[in-house]
């Protein structure tokens, strides 16, 4: 008989030990995650004197695996498209946190009397809160499809993304003693290259590759695919040190731009169950109660700062940046807590001896106090936004409704002029591709080149000939992007300034790219001249190969046709949910009309899906039957109180077959409007976009649920929502 390898005698216990705790926690309505934790602390080395847990070294690498899978799957259903729905908030959100939690942190790293590198590090390590955590609390709390959820992941990833610049921060400071702001800007752009290439090659060649695998690969194939894809992304971002969370996350968001994500998500919950456990099980053992109880203290101090700035900056941050002030103050309690990047922040610290011995500790148990709170937190949000809402005097809410609504008035209307976000997003991705073929270039081809040459100088102008070829295509898009959008007669000049501008930029880069990698300026000008005669020569099969290029990459973001488009208005907290009706709702057998929904609960029924047909913008005589389809508009709270009565003896899960066919887009009807005038029955809004008018935003009035005879006048905001509107 074989003796049994200490990793599954350590696997049994803590899997068993956490089962037990985990049925526990069911039973008495408490979080899973808590409940992993209390395993965690009851298996750990600081609970007992019997030391249960022996294989330390490969539980950490299966932890890591956990991380892994949980922000593979968070990505999975996080897709490319809900990142740009909230990516200025997060961005914006994001900085504004990252920012102020470093100064906070520091600033109590002061109180205690702490050294410079003590307090710099505690900011730091303050600063970014849990994406796993988080993302796990959310989902056993059945909130993701909330959109203050949505808001909070948006601003963690730009959190993790920002960590990568603290740590290379942190690192220059303690061995320069100082770090200026070219350190910095050569990390960020160095970042914004790599992710930037992840991104472009993942949707180049994954879409179009599940395209062609979607009619007959096996689930156990598609498994091992997804997989290995996650993984391989995974150990490059790794080779490149940077998160391997981030790397999982990125390669989740490319496949959920596939034909086979609905799949995928069914297939990796397993996974990511199993070795998620793992984690927050190892994330308890780490848990020493002496410490707490030794320092009580000062754990609870800066557990109590941590708490009461993220929820006040996250809060402040989300509302500036136009989300509704319920939207905000939900994203701020439930981005109150530190994790992984915390700890990884301390032990860089740790290993460059910069610290003291019991900051790390110390964080530890912040964040286990945190992981502990996070999900009541999160519980507790909905309550006090909601008295928020009770208790603020008129005239406060009024101010803060006006804000809300002049924010997002004003990003509406920045989007009726698109040329100059066209000719920038354009310029951004084939500045991007242009930087990664030099780079490849540089790296790859170059030493066997050199081997053949045997002349560095040589090989240094045949290496940057190849570069700019092959690049060709993208730098004509990058000289060219402004052909691609509608010029408005202002711009059409002989003499045009932004043209002039997109030129410099694209030839800055071409040279700059060029004297980095294969540094000397008077190849790099001879190149230039015959790189202008070239494009004269060959500017019709440029054009083609970049049209070619760019209509790859939109097809293969744009899955399955329009899908995904659709957008939530921020201060309306208004979103799509797609919901079966049970066979014991009451609205079975009747008409909309009967029903009386919109009334009553204040959502709007968009369309109707009974097997294979459809009916878009329903009224009133249209009947609901058992297993209908609906795909439902409202915001959280009246979803909620619909869901409960239309889903019964169902099992009321979410489908999500229709949902993402739907947007909500804001119509501005300006003075030459053709709705201008009209009633909103007589404008035809129905019939011809196959969407309903839900709300009207006149001035500083908010006029939900319209009534069909209401007359439509200038400057008024449409909300309205459809299929492909």
């Amino acid at each position: 008989m074989h003796d049994l390898a200490p990793l599954i005698h350590d696997l049994a216990i803590m899997l068993g030990v956490a089962g037990f705790v985990v049925l526990l926690f069911q039973r008495i309505h408490q979080p899973v995650v808590l409940g992993y934790l209390v395993a965690g602390m009851l298996v750990g080395p600081f609970t007992t004197s019997h030391r249960f847990i022996t294989d330390v070294t490969n539980i950490k690498i299966l932890s890591e695996l956990g991380v892994i899978f949980l922000m593979f799957s968070l990505g999975l259903e996080f897709s490319f498209h809900k990142l740009t729905k909230v990516g200025f908030s997060a961005l914006i959100t994001g900085l504004f946190d990252v920012t102020l939690m470093i100064l906070v942190g520091y600033g109590a790293g002061a109180v205690l009397g702490w050294s410079h590198n003590d307090r710099l590090f505690l900011g730091a390590a303050l600063a970014i809160s849990s994406t796993t955590i988080i993302f796990k609390a959310v989902n056993e709390l059945g909130l993701k499809t909330k959109r203050f959820a949505e808001v909070i992941f948006g601003v963690l990833i730009v959190e993790d993304l920002l960590a990568i610049l603290i740590l290379v921060g942190l690192s220059t400071i303690i061995m320069t003693k100082n770090v200026t702001p070219k350190d910095m800007f050569i990390a960020a752009a160095k970042l914004l290259l790599v992710v930037g290439g992840w991104f472009l090659i993942g949707y180049s060649l994954v879409p179009a590759l599940f395209r062609r695998l979607a009619h007959y690969i096996s689930q156990e194939t598609l498994t091992i695919i997804s997989v290995a894809l996650c993984l391989i992304l995974v150990s490059i971002a790794a080779y490149f040190h940077y998160s391997t969370a981030l790397g999982a996350f990125i390669m989740g968001s490319i496949l959920a731009e596939t034909v086979l994500v609905h799949r995928i998500e069914e297939l990796i919950v397993p996974i990511r169950d199993i070795f998620g456990a793992i984690f927050f099980i190892s994330v308890g053992m780490l848990i020493n109660p002496s410490v707490i109880i030794g320092q009580w203290q000062t754990v609870i101090f800066i557990a109590l700062v941590l708490i009461a700035g993220k929820v006040a900056v996250i809060s402040i941050g989300t509302f500036l940046t136009g989300q509704s002030t319920k939207t905000a103050i939900r994203a701020g309690f439930g981005m109150a807590q530190i994790g992984e990047f915390s700890f990884i922040i301390a032990t860089l610290g740790w290993s460059l001896n910069a610290i003291n011995d019991q900051l790390y500790p110390i964080i530890v148990a912040v964040s286990s106090i945190t992981t502990f709170t996070t999900p009541y937190m999160i519980r507790l949000s909905g309550k006090i936004s909601e008295t928020m809402e009770r208790v603020l005097p008129q005239r406060m809410k009024y101010f803060l409704e006006s804000y809300t609504a002049w924010v997002y008035r004003t990003q509406t209307e920045s989007r009726k002029n698109p040329v100059p976000r066209s000719v920038t997003v354009r310029l951004f991705i084939n500045g991007i591709t242009v930087a990664i073929i030099f780079t490849l270039i540089d790296k790859l081809v170059f030493p066997q080149i050199y081997i053949l040459l045997a002349n560095k100088h040589q090989t240094k102008i045949v290496c940057e000939a190849i570069s700019i070829i092959l690049s060709s295509p993208f730098i004509w898009g990058m000289m060219f992007s402004y052909k691609f959008s509608p010029i408005p007669e202002y711009a059409k000049l002989k003499f045009n300034p932004a043209v002039s501008v997109v030129w410099l930029v694209t030839l800055m880069e071409i040279t700059f790219l060029s004297v980095v990698y294969f540094h000397t300026w008077v190849t790099t000008a001879v190149l230039l001249i015959l790189v202008i005669i070239f494009f004269a020569a060959a500017y019709r099969q440029l054009e083609k190969s970049y049209r070619w290029f760019e209509l790859q990459l939109v097809k293969n973001i744009n899955k399955q046709g329009k899908q995904s488009k659709f957008k939530e208005l921020a201060p309306w907290d208004m979103h799509f949910v797609e919901i079966e009706v049970g066979d014991k709702s009451p609205f079975a057998t009747k008409s909309l009309g009967e029903c009386k929904i919109r009334e009553r609960f204040g959502v709007n029924i968009v369309a109707i899906y009974r097997g294979h047909n459809s009916i878009l913008a329903p009224r009133g005589e249209v009947r609901l039957y058992d297993n209908d389809k609906l795909i439902v508009l409202g915001n959280d709270d009246q979803i909620d109180r619909f869901k409960r009565k239309a889903t019964m003896a169902s099992s009321g899960l979410e489908k999500n077959g229709h949902l993402e066919s739907f947007i909500l887009k804001p119509i501005l009807i300006g003075s030459d409007h053709p709705f201008l005038g009209k009633t909103i029955r007589d404008s035809g809004i129905r019939e011809q976009l196959h969407g309903l008018v839900m709300g009207i935003e006149r001035g500083n009035t908010r006029i939900l649920n319209p009534s069909p005879d209401t007359v439509l006048e200038a400057d008024d905001l449409l909300l309205v929502g459809g299929k492909q509107i």
